[in-house]
């Protein structure tokens, strides 16, 4: 697995569609998943329990400003949008993947809830 913006746009596909299957595939074994402000999850069965309640959940807008790759590093930017307890909500994130031997070693994770009229 190159990391190229084909690969990139397949895992944004795969986040807003919930389709936790092609993520789970591409995980290396020692993964390391930090989601800024939420902890870490170390290992690849710890990233499957965590990810695995995002299972066929699909976002209602999902949208990507830009992808920026780096030799084995890509970053992505962008905006979704679902129901949660409080009804529409907005968030926005911005994923660092990096990559070696075409798996997943690192993914840091930051997402903000929009609390402000746009």
């Amino acid at each position: 697995m190159t990391v190229s913006r084909e690969l990139m746009e397949k895992f944004n596909i795969a986040f807003a569609n919930g389709d936790v299957d092609f993520i789970f595939e591409a995980a290396a074994e020692d993964i390391v998943m930090n989601e800024i402000g939420h902890g870490i999850t170390e290992g690849k069965a710890a990233f499957i329990e965590k990810m695995e309640p995002m299972r066929n959940y699909k976002a209602d807008v999902y949208k990507v400003y830009r992808t920026l790759i780096d030799g084995d590093t890509a970053v992505v930017e962008g905006e979704m949008q679902f129901t949660d307890e409080d009804g529409l909500a907005t968030y926005y994130f911005n994923d660092w993947y990096t990559f070696k031997n075409e798996k997943i070693t690192n993914l840091t994770a930051y997402l903000i809830k929009q609390t402000q009229e746009k």
